[in-house]
């Protein structure tokens, strides 16, 4: 069966669910229901290796799948804001380079401008995607020290795409916890997230 195609064979006259055995149609829904799902869950898990507008949907698809409200473009900055709850937000910069991040990359630009957008009650978070190439246990680093430093100065949150995917992964099992890692997300102040001397077990 192919992506977007009906589970009953190509060609097959629509009527001929009617007259197959009790069973048939209960069957068919759930194959309905499974290839939906696993459609929805692929446009999730290609966070993982895709870059451009490509990503950035899957971005806004996964936080819509954490039951937040997203805005694809507030006002005229290149972000998606995330509304958490009592008008907190994160606003979202979604990297489009797979080598490490520099200082001189348009990220810290977009970043900046992000912030001086930011009101009291929003986290500026650029999401990086780095060496797609590679299985995520096997990445490196996707920042250069220079340009951690001057976005951990900025108080911006640095989030990789394999922690993001660790949060929803986590939703699947423990919806508390993972609003929790959104929360821990908002509080941060700069940084890669999550910071290195506080174990990702405790917030993932």
């Amino acid at each position: 069966m192919t992506e977007g195609t009906d589970p009953v064979a190509a060609g097959t006259p629509a009527w001929i669910v009617a007259e197959m055995p009790p069973g048939y149609q209960t069957r068919l829904d759930e194959i309905k229901r499974l290839s939906s799902e696993l459609k929805a869950m692929d446009g999730i898990g290609c966070v993982l290796w895709e870059k451009g507008e490509v990503l950035t949907d899957a971005v806004r698809t996964l936080f819509a799948a954490l039951k937040c409200e997203v805005d694809p473009k507030p006002g005229d900055m290149p972000a998606i804001a995330v509304t958490l709850g009592r008008s907190r937000r994160l606003l979202l910069v979604v990297s489009g380079v797979d080598s490490p991040v520099q200082k001189t990359n348009k990220e810290l630009t977009l970043s900046f401008q992000a912030v001086q957008f930011a009101g009291a009650n929003d986290r500026v978070v650029l999401v990086v995607n780095n060496h797609t190439s590679n299985p995520p246990a096997d990445r490196p680093d996707p920042m250069l020290p220079d340009a951690l430093d001057m976005l951990q100065r900025m108080g911006v949150n640095v989030l990789t795409t394999v922690t993001l995917f660790g949060i929803w992964r986590l939703w699947l099992e423990n919806q508390q916890k993972a609003r929790q890692a959104l929360d821990h997300l908002h509080e941060q102040d700069g940084g890669r997230f999550p910071p290195p001397m506080r174990p990702a077990s405790e917030i993932l």
